[in-house]
């Protein structure tokens, strides 16, 4: 077998070797020739620096491209918060018109009630305005002045009724008032309720009409006491409700036929008169709150532990009564 031979050795030209070019060549044709290598470096240096600004120019322009893309995303960036401003700045604006406009027309709405709450020829038009007051009752700004209204109202029916009893007309009205009253959900709103209950006393000081005190006073439990059991959160302000109702009761104890009641004979007459109420009511009622009333009352006491002596017969009615409801099918009697 015979090796691989290398490859012979590049030949050199015979212009290749300085030393022979300069001893063949004349001193004119080497100047030409020096002539032409520095026209030729000459060239490439003026080609390279053409290249360099040519690639300097390009990322010039680049750059330039690229700031007008940062320009042009601030500017929308920013145009965008001006529009979000002026948005922001006009809904604001929309917001304060609209409530203004709002109050106004609460404050109209307010005063056209109290008009009709306040015409003494009227009783029907009496009756739609304490009926209307109960939305100002749950009305956090108009909560007071509504409370005034219908208080002064109470005190104008009862004050206006003959001496020996109330018309029916007045009746509808003190029932209407009440139930507004009773509108509200707050506890603290019902205890200032309650207290208005010194005018039936009033009233009953003045006529003596047993009867009709009473049915006044058991609208007081039915509405007063019956909401106090769903709004108040505690016995503690539930019986700060009652408490009104059953000093009145106590200071006249010809309203429940007793001699020299206690207090917990009065809560628990009031428990009484609130279930009896309730029971004749959902008898006839679909649309009644009273198994919410006896439920929350039942429920406040099991809340309370072990409740006050003289709460104990009083709860138990309650608890009765919720029990009771848990028996009845639907559509039955308790």
């Amino acid at each position: 077998m015979h090796e691989p031979t290398a490859p012979p050795p590049p030949q050199s030209g015979p212009g290749d070797d300085p030393a022979d070019l300069a001893r063949s060549a004349s001193l004119d044709e080497l100047q030409r020739m020096k002539v032409a290598e520095e026209l030729h470096h000459l060239r490439s240096e003026r080609t390279a620096r053409r290249s360099r600004l040519g690639v300097a120019g390009q990322v010039l322009i680049g750059y330039v491209a690229l700031a007008g893309l940062v320009v042009n995303a601030y500017q929308s960036y920013s145009n965008k918060q001006q529009q979000e401003h002026r948005d922001r700045t006009e809904m604001e604006k929309w917001n304060k018109e609209f409530a203004r406009a709002s109050q106004a027309d609460k404050y109209r709405a307010f005063f056209e009630t109290t008009m009709l709450a306040t015409d003494s020829m009227n009783a029907d038009k009496r009756l739609v305005g304490y009926a209307l007051l109960q939305e100002f009752v749950r009305d956090p700004i108009y909560d007071e002045k509504a409370m005034i209204m219908l208080e002064e109202s109470l005190s104008q029916e009862l004050r206006g009724a003959p001496k020996d009893k109330l018309d029916d007309a007045r009746r509808a009205s003190v029932r209407a008032i009440l139930t507004s009253l009773a509108g509200t959900e707050d506890c603290r709103a019902l205890q200032r309720a309650a207290r208005s209950v010194d005018r039936v006393a009033r009233y009953h000081a003045r006529t003596r009409d047993e009867g009709e005190t009473r049915e006044v006073i058991e609208v007081y439990v039915r509405r007063l006491v019956g909401r106090a059991a769903i709004v108040c959160g505690s016995l503690k302000d539930f019986r700060a409700v009652r408490q009104p109702i059953r000093d009145t009761m106590l200071r006249n104890p010809e309203l429940i036929g007793l001699n020299s009641p206690t207090d917990a004979e009065a809560n628990l007459l009031i428990a009484s008169i609130l279930r009896q109420r309730c029971e004749e009511e959902m008898n006839y009622s679909g649309a009644s709150d009273c198994p919410e009333i006896l439920r929350a009352y039942a429920a406040l006491c099991d809340k309370g532990g072990r409740e006050p002596e003289d709460d104990r017969l009083a709860c138990q009615v309650a608890q009765e009564g919720a029990a009771a409801l848990r028996r009845t099918p639907p559509g039955g009697s308790p």
